[in-house]
Formats: structure tokens, C-alpha cells, sequence
């Protein structure tokens, strides 16, 4: 028989466990908590929440403000989208405010991207420019939230007169008013619009967004480069003459965040799901590839419409 002190110490260490066991282990032996059987009652419970009791949980577990004050306002988030790829961009000519430029299969799979990066978002007005290239655009992104698609033509491209359609390579080798306007664009030629014309329409739908809260929290713009070049510009403090170092490709999404007070904020700026800055440069050519291929150097369009040397083969 064991020493009396030898039970004492048995009895007195088992009793926290034996009690344990009479509350909880019983019942856990009968429906064990595995961590498969938590997740799926947790899914469970988490589809039985209704819309109403997720934005009282968010109410009572949100931080209140100080002294008993009302809470703020959210910030409004407006969501700048260039249009998808046109054969225009593929040709490197200047579309300007020329009607029925179409979008590419190209450009369509890449305004669907967009859409599909933007479904995370309860989406509240779609706005864009009447010239087919954007609203092909805004209609492919809006179709996802049932949204009509509002038009304003004061988002239209620059207008670049009668430049309107001719190559960029074209106009970089033999016309120095372009040259020029490129290196100061408020200081056009007659019959095409400055920066700073395109810069005040394009802030003044943004300005009647901000004021419209029919429109809601998550307003989409779609527009053309220069458009959304400026609209950043403006709201980041930047002169619109260098609006044109900024870079929005084809189908990219540049967001700011409009608070109730204060200065709003860049969120992102030039974003897209595969960005082609980060492709692997090109293979370089063998010694062999060279003899057999003469290559010449031209300029070509980058999605956003500067250039850049390429090689193009003689065939």
C-alpha cells in the first residue's frame, strides 16, 4: 500500500483534470473539435450572418471616436481606367477624338482583367468617355454590377487636330510643331487642345463626382491616357506639362481616395495584372541569328503611347 502523502499528492494533482473532464471532455468525446469540423461550422455560421448583422458587428467592433463625436465620413474611391488596347495602339498613330477605333481581342481580355481585379469591390457608378474605345471599355467592367454606363464627353482624348490619325514615327522624324508640343504641351498649336484645357474639363467631372453622393462610394471613370495623366496629376500637385512622364498603360487602374477633409490620396497608379514592365527583356541574338536576318531600328508605341527603339527584320 502507498504512503498516505504519496495519495494526497495523486488526488490533489488529478482533481483539476477529473473536473475538466466532467464538464468538457465528455461532450468533447462526442463531437470532437477536429480542425476540419471548426472550419466548417465557422463557414456555417459565417453564411448565416445576414448583411445587417455583419454592419452591426463592424459598428460595435469599430474604434469610437473620441469626446462622443459623430464618426466621419468614409473616403470616396474614384477608379481611373484607361481603355483596352485599339489597332491605333498597335499602329503607334495618334487617335485623338476620332470615332469608331474598336478595341483589339487584346484590348477586350484586358478590360475583362480589369473587371475581374475590380470584383472585390462593390462598384456604384461607371462613368466614361462617349469615344467607342472607352465605352466598349467602362460597358465590359460595368456589366459585372448591372450598372448603366454614364457618358461625359468632357472625358474625351486630347484633341490634336489634324494630327488626328497620322504615325507617331511619322511625326517624331518630320514635324517639328509636333515635336514641339510634346515638349510643351500648354503651348499647342492652333486647332489642338493644351494640357491645361483638357486638365480643367477632366477636373470638373471629377469635381461634380465628389459633389453627386447619388453616385456612391465606388465611382469607375474610364478615359483615355492623357485624361487620366491629368486627373492624377491635378489632385497629386503635379504641373500638367509633366503629367506626360507619368505612365498608364492600356486597361490599367489608378485609384485615389477622396476623405471628407483634407487632400486625397494615390492609392495606386498604373496598375494592371501583368504589367508588361515587368517582362523579361528580349533575348539577345547569336552571331548566327544576326548573319541571317538584317534587322533595321524604328520607334514603336508603348501601351501608354510614348516610344521606344525596337528591331523590325527586313524579310
Amino acid at each position: 500500500m502507498p504512503p498516505i502523502w504519496l495519495v494526497r499528492l495523486w488526488y490533489w494533482n488529478t482533481l483539476p483534470l477529473t473536473k475538466w473532464y466532467l464538464k468538457v471532455g465528455f461532450f468533447a468525446l462526442l463531437a470532437p473539435r477536429t480542425r476540419r469540423g471548426f472550419v466548417k461550422r465557422l463557414m456555417e455560421t459565417t453564411n448565416r450572418t445576414t448583411g445587417a448583422e455583419v454592419e452591426q458587428l463592424e459598428e460595435n467592433t469599430s474604434t469610437a471616436p473620441p469626446d462622443g463625436q459623430p464618426k466621419g465620413k468614409p473616403a470616396r474611391l474614384l477608379l481611373l481606367v484607361r481603355h483596352g488596347q485599339t489597332t491605333f495602339n498597335l499602329e503607334g498613330r495618334l487617335p485623338g477624338q476620332l470615332p469608331g477605333i474598336a478595341l483589339t481581342d487584346e484590348g477586350r481580355r484586358q478590360a475583362q482583367q480589369a473587371a475581374v481585379a475590380l470584383s472585390g469591390l462593390p462598384l456604384s457608378a461607371v462613368i466614361s468617355s462617349p469615344l467607342e474605345r472607352a465605352l466598349d471599355t467602362a460597358q465590359i467592367i460595368a456589366r459585372g454590377w448591372a450598372l448603366p454606363v454614364q457618358l461625359d464627353p468632357r472625358l474625351m482624348d486630347t484633341d490634336v487636330g489634324a494630327w488626328s490619325g497620322q504615325k507617331l514615327d511619322d511625326l517624331n522624324k518630320t514635324d517639328p510643331l509636333w515635336k514641339s508640343f510634346v515638349e510643351r504641351p500648354n503651348q499647342p498649336p492652333p486647332g489642338v487642345e493644351s494640357f491645361t484645357t483638357v486638365e480643367n474639363r477632366s477636373v470638373a467631372v471629377v469635381e461634380r463626382i465628389l459633389q453627386d453622393t447619388s453616385l456612391g462610394q465606388y465611382v469607375v471613370l474610364v478615359a483615355h491616357a492623357d485624361v487620366v495623366k491629368l486627373i492624377l496629376a491635378h489632385y497629386t500637385g503635379l504641373p500638367s506639362e509633366r503629367a506626360r512622364f507619368l505612365v498608364v498603360g492600356n486597361a490599367s487602374i489608378s485609384a485615389l481616395a477622396f476623405p471628407p477633409e483634407g487632400e486625397p490620396h494615390l492609392l495606386a497608379l498604373n496598375w494592371s495584372a501583368l504589367p508588361e514592365w515587368l517582362s523579361p527583356p528580349p533575348r539577345p541574338k547569336s552571331k548566327l541569328e544576326s548573319k541571317s536576318t538584317a534587322a533595321t531600328t524604328t520607334t514603336v508605341p508603348t501601351p501608354d503611347g510614348s516610344l521606344k527603339e525596337s528591331e523590325v527584320a527586313d524579310v
